[in-house]
């Protein structure tokens, strides 16, 4: 079954649920309903990296390749999307979920990203970038903004179009280049870059971000694990960094 149809067949939450605190940490997900689950998964060409008993009653967590998504006990029915607390000023469950993973994840690809780096750093972000993107020029057209007011900023790739897409033999390229930083500032600028090829993580990169639920570029990832959709300029972005 290809990924379209799993999105036309899937339950998506925009979920308000009003919950309360159970046992659900004591509970075991048993062997059949893993399997279940597994199976099921497979045939939507996920893989699951693990299943856990969620807060919400009725639902396992799961951890899949994909992202996270939510599975009724029975392994009938499958929820993607965001969870809130209404009892707890609209917490985002989900997200908490997430900021603990992406903070994770981003340690093994530390060596991969293209940084920028303040004379005085006090932010560090990382963004989920595409050469062709307008907001991402417009971003990497401030870069000056944001290293003066300390800020980091680590790249990774995300082109858009997928991974058979010009956009990624662009970033291939990028990551490639004997003068990385060279390469990206010459992209941004819509200027052509040499083709190379060479061992890289830039499918991988990618990957990252459809874990990470982005859907667009830029995307940042602040210093906590949140995901900030979008193109923020310096002056608010170091606002909502010094609020975090």
């Amino acid at each position: 079954m290809s990924w379209s149809l799993v999105k036309k067949h899937m339950i998506t939450a925009v979920a308000l649920l009003v919950f309360t605190s159970s046992s659900f940490a004591a509970e075991k997900v048993d062997d059949a309903a893993l399997a279940k689950i597994n199976a099921k998964m497979r045939v939507l060409q996920m893989q699951v990296n693990s299943v856990t008993p969620f807060v919400v009653d009725g639902l396992y967590e799961v951890l899949t390749d994909r992202g996270v998504y939510y599975v009724s006990k029975n392994g009938q029915f499958l929820v993607h999307g965001n969870i809130y607390d209404m009892d707890n000023e609209m917490e985002n469950i989900s997200e908490k979920s997430l900021i603990v993973l992406r903070k994770k994840k981003l340690q093994a690809f530390e060596k991969d990203m293209i940084i920028y780096k303040a004379p005085e750093e006090k932010h560090v972000i990382t963004v989920f970038t595409d050469s062709s993107c307008g907001y991402c020029q417009k971003l990497h057209s401030e870069m000056a903004d944001y290293n003066n007011l300390g800020i980091t900023v680590r790249y990774l790739a995300f082109p858009r179009g997928g991974l058979k897409s010009a956009t990624y033999n662009t970033m291939v390229s990028i990551w490639c280049a004997e003068d990385q930083k060279q390469a990206m500032d010459n992209a941004k600028k819509r200027r052509e870059i040499p083709f190379k090829s060479c061992k890289n993580t830039v499918k991988e990169q990618y990957e990252l971000g459809v874990f990470f639920g982005v859907s667009g570029t830029p995307a940042i990832i602040l210093e906590d694990g949140s995901l900030q959709p979008g193109y923020l300029p310096a002056d608010r972005l170091i606002q909502q960094l010094e609020k975090k």
